[in-house]
């Protein structure tokens, strides 16, 4: 008797040594019932579903398999346990990030709720087909990183290929700019020099503005008819 007494006495001293692990282990049995209670009351009752959601579950229909073919099924991957697990965590956290009240309740309500289903696909039989897709789920998103890595790549490129054209157009234009200039400069400098000209020879129309001749100097005798006078 006294060895049957011995570990209930050893329990309750241990009990009123932790009573804070008491009420934590009896928050969680209450918790988990809770949750089997919550998803029982659903499933008995679907009066609790919204209109949206009387419609689909009126609408669900359960198809039976022969057993002959569930015989080549195989059991979840890690790996497609691995990518469920990781969308229930991010859901999760999405859910926590909208809710601001009783964060911690419903924390552990969905924890507890994941790790229930991971518990029933690591038993979970499901079709070769079916499983082999949810295993490429990984490779494809490996394939979809490294071509949007590839993507990012050629656009840095495109980019630094923009950025020398603007570059040499830039420098382009400046040259531009400054060729008008020297034309400009240029073409004053032709005009100046041309107004010049035409005042040093007194251009008009080119014809040479010459003085008119006197009267007199036209009766004045040819230069020869005056020579050949003297002699």
């Amino acid at each position: 008797m006294s060895s049957k007494a011995n570990p209930s006495k050893k329990r309750s001293q241990h009990l009123k040594r932790n009573p804070k692990r008491k009420i934590d282990n009896e928050e969680a049995e209450l918790s988990e019932k809770e949750v089997r209670n919550t998803a029982k009351k659903n499933k008995s009752h679907p009066k609790h579903l919204s209109s949206e959601g009387q419609a689909k579950h009126a609408n669900l229909k359960q198809v039976k398999i022969a057993t002959h073919k569930r015989k080549t099924w195989q059991p979840l991957s890690k790996s497609s346990r691995e990518h469920l697990q990781t969308m229930m965590e991010s859901v999760i956290i999405a859910i926590l990030s909208n809710s601001i009240r009783e964060n911690e309740k419903i924390q552990y309500h969905l924890n507890f709720l994941k790790k229930r289903l991971l518990q029933l696909c690591e038993t979970l039989k499901v079709p070769p087909k079916k499983q082999q897709d949810l295993t490429h789920v990984s490779s494809l998103l490996k394939m979809e990183r490294a071509q949007h890595r590839a993507n990012e790549e050629g656009l840095a490129l495109l980019q630094e290929e923009t950025d020398k054209i603007v570059e040499t157009v830039e420098s382009m234009t400046g040259d531009i700019h400054s060729l008008k200039n020297k034309v400009h400069v240029l073409r004053n400098e032709v005009e100046e020099e041309e107004r010049k000209v035409k005042q040093m020879f007194q251009i008009d129309s080119e014809v040479l503005s010459l003085p008119e001749l006197s009267q007199k100097s036209l009766k004045a005798p040819i230069l020869q008819v005056f020579v050949s006078s003297l002699k």
